[in-house]
């Protein structure tokens, strides 16, 4: 380890690595460094500090802080590298008695196969992840492994497969105690799901019963994003009950508020209500705004077929053989992409085309232009690779979703270290040390520390000590540093005031940060993330909408 110490250069921002100082310094003030050099993209510096802090623990034979070194390193190498070190956390803590150890290893694992479109290696993980958590009577992890035990059965053409799987999930849920308010996000996700399951089954009635459940809960806890992905599916209910107006006046309420494939998925509905009225050129429109929806994600859905068949049929009228060849080839390519069987949905009204015919068609018109046919390759390596990141980054919205959650509802879990107090420092007279904690108590119930110049050497003189005590009371007691004690406050005031004041929700971060005491947006913004784990922007999204939905 002493020779990757020698070969350890500078970071971008000045920081000296020096091995052995660095190992002696406590698990929280190495992980601060992580955070900011993984927020900062330094993976360099991140890869370096990761090092440190599994030899450390290595040392120290602390295998939950082995977890947290590795942990990093799964998440910025290659997918080799991360699965060999989701193996190492599996390793360190196979013996471990702690309810989330080794689970956690074999889901990070199943992520990475997934990533890589390996399901049966994805399954197989989660598996093992399941029964782990049923072993340690985990249940979040249970729920974790089994939603995505479905959906790679879902992806995998077994809708019915998936529809019991959640079923038994929410078996599980109701066995704990006060369920629908103990984990009520979990509940809301069980609800949309079978809703959405039991849809595409064409079980209609089941699928209308879930739902009601659901916005019931959605309403009663305030959360209006939930109720507006439950009021969605509600809309797809109405559209194959013929209620078509009704279909019509949600989706257009709700859809602009969406984003890619899921506004696709709703102007598939509106082009469909559209065809249904007879307004074909309103349909043609919609269709045409999904093809760029998609061309740009490169992500299917369950009804794109339908929507390229009936562009293929439109431009074929219309003489645009170009387009028309288009059309087609996406239709190929996405027909062979997707291995879902859409079971029990309504049989498409206008001309319908089967791969034979397609591409037979397709041969024809070729003959008058050129063939495109490297576009088709090109095209699916391109829709492979954002199908992958969609995957990723969705996972990451549903955590960052949650988080907010649990700030507005007070219960997020803000990081602390590790460390106990143990004995008081002996530096600092008992009767200074008395008086000092009294005074910081005082002192963190008043609005001094938002003055935004504030150091250590000014508070030390208000309180009437020097400095010395005051830095060895913070660091023993609060267990971080003077600026990371001050920084922690300012947001946990930040986060209060911003849940029960409206004005400041009309703020850009400057003038957040000049209110909480930060000298400029990005300080702001960047020790909120630190201290919460999200960025402001997604609570001040989700503070809005809640305030949108209160005057509605």
């Amino acid at each position: 380890m002493s020779g990757v110490a020698q070969k350890v250069e500078p970071s971008t921002d000045s920081l000296k690595f020096n091995f052995e100082k660095f190992l002696h310094q406590d698990y929280e003030f190495i992980m601060d460094q992580e955070d900011e050099a993984y927020e900062s993209s330094d993976y360099d510096k991140l890869r370096k500090l990761t090092d440190i802090h599994i030899h450390k623990a290595k040392l120290e034979d602390n295998a939950l802080e082995m977890v947290n070194g590795y942990y990093y390193r799964t998440i910025i190498e290659e997918p080799i590298m991360a699965i060999a070190y989701s193996d190492s956390i599996i390793s360190a803590t196979k013996d471990s008695n702690h309810p989330e150890h080794p689970t956690f290893g074999y889901i990070l694992k199943a992520i990475i196969y997934y990533d890589m479109a390996d399901y049966q290696q994805a399954l197989e993980n989660y598996i093992v992840a399941y029964n782990l958590a049923v072993e340690k009577k985990n249940l979040t992890d249970q729920f974790t492994s089994s939603m995505a035990i479905a959906a790679i059965r879902n992806l995998n053409g077994q809708p019915h497969a998936a529809a019991d799987i959640y079923t038994r999930s929410l078996k599980l849920l109701q066995k704990e105690k006060d369920y629908k308010n103990r984990y009520d996000r979990d509940y809301l996700m069980l609800m949309y799901n079978l809703s959405l399951a039991h849809l595409r089954l064409s079980q209609l009635d089941s699928s209308r019963y879930y739902l009601n459940k659901g916005i019931s809960k959605a309403i009663s806890v305030n959360d209006t994003v939930e109720y507006r992905d439950l009021v969605l599916v509600g809309a797809q209910l109405d559209y194959y009950e013929n209620k078509f107006q009704s279909a019509k006046d949600t989706l257009m309420k709700y859809t602009d508020e969406l984003e890619e494939n899921s506004k696709a998925t709703k102007y598939y509905y509106l082009g469909k209500i559209a065809q249904n009225s007879g307004d074909n050129s309103l349909a043609i429109d919609y269709f045409k705004q999904i093809d760029l929806i998609v061309e740009k994600t490169k992500r299917p859905f369950e009804n794109i077929k339908d929507v390229y068949q009936q562009l293929v049929l439109h431009y074929g009228l219309q003489g645009d053989q170009e387009r028309e060849i288009e059309s087609i080839e996406k239709l190929i390519f996405y027909d062979s992409l997707i291995s879902t069987e859409n079971k029990g949905v309504i049989k498409q009204a206008i001309v319908a085309y089967d791969i034979p015919y397609l591409k037979f068609q397709k041969k024809k018109v070729e003959e008058e232009l050129k063939s495109k046919s490297i576009w088709i390759l090109i095209f699916g390596v391109i829709a492979g690779i954002g199908l992958l990141i969609a995957f990723y980054f969705y996972i990451r919205a549903r955590k960052t979703k949650m988080k907010v959650k649990q700030m507005l509802d007070g219960s997020i879990p803000f990081k602390k270290s590790n460390r106990g107090v143990g004995t008081h420092p002996e530096s600092v007279p008992e009767g200074i040390r008395n008086e000092l904690l009294m005074k910081l108590e005082a002192f963190e119930k008043s609005d001094l520390y938002l003055q935004k110049d504030l150091d250590m050497a000014q508070l030390a003189q208000e309180m009437d000590t020097n400095t010395s005590y005051l830095s060895t009371i913070i660091n023993h007691y609060k267990q971080k540093s003077f600026p990371r004690y001050i920084k922690d406050l300012k947001i946990t005031k930040a986060i209060e005031r911003l849940s029960n004041d409206p004005d400041l929700l009309k703020y850009n971060y400057q003038g957040l940060a000049e209110t909480f005491g930060f000298k400029t947006g990005e300080s702001f913004s960047k020790a909120f993330y630190s201290r919460t784990g999200v960025y402001p922007s997604k609570l001040l999204k989700e503070l809005k909408s809640r305030e949108n939905a209160r005057h509605l």
